[in-house]
This record gives C-alpha cells, structure tokens and sequence, in this order.
C-alpha cells in the first residue's frame, strides 16, 4: 500500500470513528444536532472515496465516479443545514436564520437526485456548480448572521467549515469563469476537511462546557435557595425548617435542648418599638451562637431552640442565655434595662422527635417563667407520672 492510500484510508477512517461517536453521545445527552453531524460525517468519509487513489480501486466506471462524487457533495453540503438548525442556542432565539439552514437541506437533497443526469449530461454541469453555489452563501450568510448575534456554535461552525467553503469557491470559480476543475481539488478539500473533524469536537466541547456551567450555577442557586429557605431572614440563623432539616440529617444527634424566650419581649416592641426589638432579635441570636457545641434556631417571634452537642450540654446551654444581657446592651445600648432569657432544657432521647422532645421541654420553659424568669430549669426524669423540675445554677 502506498502513502497515499494510507493516508486516505486513515483520514476515512478518523471520519467514521467520529461519527459513530457523534451518533453514540446522542443517545447520552439527546442533542439532535450530534446526530446530523454523525450523517454528515459519513457522506464525507463517502466524498473521501470519490478521490484518488481510493477511487481508481472503487470505480470502474467514470460516469458512475462522478454521480457518487456529486451525490456525496450535494448531500454533504444539504446536512450542513439541519445540522446549524438543531446547533443554534435556543436562548437567542434565531427561529429566521434555522428557518434558512433548514431550506439548504431540500436543495441538497433535490441537486443530489439529479446527479445521474448531471453525468450523463442531460443537465449543464455549470446548473449543479451555481445551485451548489447558492447553498454555500445561505450557508455563509446565515453563520455570519448567527455570529452577530453571539452565538457560539456557530462560531466555532465557521471556523470548521470555513477552509472547506473556500476551496468550494474556488472550485466553482475554476469551473464556471475560468471553464475546467480546480488543479489539486482532492488534496485541498481533504485537507480542508481535516479542519472540520478538528474544530467541530472541539465546539462541541466548548458547547457541553457551557451548559455544565449554567447546570452548576443552576445547582448552586437552588442549593442557595435551599439554604435560604432554612434561614431566618431576620437572624440569620437557622429557622424552624433549618431546625427540622439538621436535627433529622445531622451524623450526629444532640444530646440535649433548650428552648428560651426572651422575658417580657412585649414592652420593647411597645415602648420602643419594632425596628428596635428586630434589633434585640439579631442580638439575641448573635449571642445564642456564640457558644460551641451549639445549633440555634429562631422558632418565631422572641422564643429560640438551642440544639446541644457537648459533654456538658447543660453549662453550655445556660452560659448561652446568660450571654444574652450582655450582647443585647453591646448591640442595643439605647435600651435602659437589660434584656434576659428564660430557658427549658432537656436531654434528647433515642428515637424521639424533635416535636416531641421541644413539647416536653416548653414544660421546663414555664416552670422558668412562673419562677421569675432570668433563669433556666432542667427536666432530669422523664418517667410517665413523674417529672421533677431542676433550676440549673
């Protein structure tokens, strides 16, 4: 075998690896445009055996070498069509312009059908070059159209059809001004070609690249919304449904509760109004997360939940509310009383709920309340008839 045939031989098959790898992502990811590209591709690797030396070993029969040439070129050109109508991003709109790739497809198929009477002569060779003509400008004007536009599939399109539309045009040239074939067509138009099975898998690329990204930003603001949706807007810390989520999803379950509410929260709203009690909100939550060990939660209005993790859950969970009275003067100074918490703790049980475990604790939170407040008591017995009350020092 000599370089040549070789050389053709590996080019062919490079095309059909590609197409076949075209059709294949298909069924991956869906696109329509890969399967058109994965047709194109094999009336391509049928052009290639058109040319020599594959030719002389295919085609005995000059007549028939000339239909099997201009039916792969008609056909070629024709799937270019559909191929940038099903490319072209949806986002931009363009319906004109895939309206325009798609009218490129009947001509080529039409030109194709006529191609053993371009051969036998019945038609002028020169109809065939100046109705191929016609659709490589549809082609040109609608990818440059496509460019202006931003479009990026057709960008990187021109750039892989561009060296292939120039030998074309030169050809055509060739045969209808200057009257005979181009010197050395099957060499450029390969070579031209290489370019195509270059670029366009690298578009491609660049076009999963992008939609991978809008995925991921996609993904990253429903994560976002997600998040948001568990936070207190307020506080900033976790809301009840943030409360619910970390409590059932958490590797690791609290080994205690607290439940607080902030002592006679009504007279700042009264006397000094909402703007300044959202602020002791945000200073109350602020303070409730400072500790370690520690998920806080803003149940509604002045009342927090407290999920605790540490050995000493108990020292924690009161070092938190006695934290409070400090925050709330740093943050609120204009306010001429400290402002205190009253807390209800209790452990958390195996298997209980976190419905059922606040329920017991808010027993613990009023036993604090009717004891004056500013205080936190414990429940240490969890027995049917039997729950005694601690005061936690």
């Amino acid at each position: 075998m000599d370089w040549a045939s070789f050389t053709i031989g590996a080019w062919t098959a490079c095309m059909l690896a590609f197409a076949a790898g075209a059709a294949g992502l298909y069924f991956v990811i869906g696109r329509q445009f890969l399967l058109w590209i994965s047709a194109r591709l094999l009336a391509i690797g049928l052009l290639a055996f058109t040319f020599p030396p594959m030719a002389g070993f295919i085609f005995a029969d000059p007549q028939a070498l000339l239909v099997a040439r201009l039916v792969a070129t008609d056909v070629s050109i024709a799937l270019a069509g559909p191929v940038m109508a099903t490319y072209l991003e949806r986002s931009l709109g363009l319906n004109h312009l895939r309206r325009l790739f798609w009218a490129v497809f009947p001509i080529g198929v039409g030109l194709a059908l006529c191609a053993p009477l371009i051969a036998r002569g019945s038609v002028p060779l020169w109809v065939h070059s100046a109705v191929v003509l016609v659709m490589v400008l549809m082609m040109t004007f609608g990818l440059w159209s496509a460019i202006r536009q931003k479009s990026r599939p057709a960008l990187f399109q021109s750039i892989a059809w561009g060296p292939a539309i120039a030998v074309g045009l030169v050809a055509i040239y060739s045969e209808l001004i200057l009257g005979g074939p181009l010197p050395f067509y099957a060499q450029a138009m390969l070579a031209a070609l290489m370019v195509e099975l270059i670029v366009t898998p690298i578009g491609i690329g660049d076009g999963f690249r992008i939609v991978q990204d809008q995925r991921d930003r996609a993904l990253v603001g429903m994560r976002q919304a997600t998040e948001a949706s568990a936070l207190d807007p307020l506080t900033g810390i976790a809301n009840r449904r943030g409360l619910e989520h970390h409590f059932t999803s958490c590797a690791v379950r609290p080994v205690g509760i607290a439940v607080l509410d902030c002592d006679l929260f009504k007279r700042i709203n009264d006397n000094f109004g909402h703007d300044t009690g959202d602020r002791v909100l945000v200073a109350v939550g602020a303070a409730l997360g400072a500790g370690e060990n520690i998920f806080p939660a803003r149940m509604g209005g002045e009342e927090f939940v407290l999920l605790l993790y540490g050995e000493d859950w108990r020292r924690d969970a009161e070092a938190a509310r006695r934290n409070v009275p400090a925050v709330v003067a740093q943050r609120v100074p204009e306010l001429p009383f400290p402002v205190t918490a009253s807390a209800g703790l209790s452990a958390v049980l195996a298997e209980e709920t976190l419905e059922t475990v606040i329920r017991r604790t808010d027993r613990a939170l009023y036993a604090a309340k009717d004891a004056g407040r500013d205080r936190s008591i414990a429940l240490t017995d969890f027995r049917r008839h039997l729950t005694r009350l601690e005061e936690v020092a």
